[in-house]
């Protein structure tokens, strides 16, 4: 059988340079046709998108191109790519991944979110949703926080991602490639990214379980940024871009939630 191989590995994010886990995809000969497996090292899911040019073939499962691969997953079955009949026959694939289940529609809308800072703590939403900084077309909160700041997890989950080796900054989209950040995926598969911290300012590695309310970093003035402040997004994965979500954060005393709108101050008083 001839098999050509063509093999792409895309990694697409927002406003910040992912340092991704690798998801590769491989194959075993079988017979007329070889099957098709992926392996995700990570600690989260990864969506795997496969677009395929076959010659005298067929892929098994038909059209879809859009896979969900399990965390830490070494040998996930894709499908399998057979030989319809006799004569010349091959296949070429690309393929490209992007954080989480990008399939994924549900998701707990209502959940209450932490302010991401320690109570007694007050702090100005320099820019919100749709700002005009660096907020275009995406659902992102950026607090004025003095460098040091601790920082704390809004919800439970698992740290997916953790970049702390940069130390500049600059107000052009140009730097955004030296931010640093903690990523967290919570129990509904939505995602927080912290970003901007300072250097070597992660309290967790990747893996580690987060509680509510942990400390998690010390805030920063890296990457693409004006001054020392906060970037918080929570978001569902992408292909091209994330799906960014409004979220609702409990303020003052925590009795109330609202979702937080550019311009006003909030404190944490709980």
């Amino acid at each position: 059988m001839k098999q050509i191989l063509l093999i792409i590995f895309v990694c697409s994010s927002l406003a910040f340079i992912a340092q991704a886990q690798t998801v590769k995809v491989f194959h075993e000969n079988k017979g007329q046709g070889v099957t098709l497996y992926a392996s995700n090292p990570g600690v989260y899911p990864s969506s795997l998108s496969i677009e395929f040019e076959l010659t005298g073939m067929t892929f098994s499962e038909g059209d879809k191109k859009i896979f969900v691969v399990p965390a830490k997953a070494e040998k996930f079955r894709i499908g399998e790519v057979t030989a319809s009949g006799k004569g010349r026959f091959g296949f070429k694939y690309t393929y490209r991944s992007a954080m989480g289940d990008v399939t994924q529609q549900d998701y707990d809308k209502n959940y209450r979110y932490d302010l991401p800072f320690q109570k007694g703590g007050s702090y100005h939403l320099v820019q919100g949703y749709n700002g005009k900084f660096s907020h275009q077309g995406e659902n992102s909160l950026d607090f004025t926080m003095p460098e040091g700041t601790e920082v704390v997890a809004a919800r439970d989950g698992i740290v997916a991602e953790v970049v702390q080796n940069n130390t500049q900054a600059c107000p052009r989209e140009e730097c955004k490639k030296f931010n640093n950040y903690i990523t967290i995926m919570h129990p509904d598969g939505t995602f927080a990214r912290y970003g901007h911290i300072k250097y070597n300012g992660a309290k967790f590695k990747i893996g580690d379980h987060v509680n509510k309310g942990d400390v998690i970093a010390y805030s920063g003035n890296t990457g693409w940024s004006s001054g020392p402040h906060l970037h918080f997004v929570c978001f569902l994965g992408g292909f091209d871009k994330w799906q960014t979500l409004e979220t609702q954060f409990r303020i003052d005393k925590g009795d109330k939630a609202m979702v937080l709108q550019e311009g006003n101050t909030y404190a944490r008083d709980y």
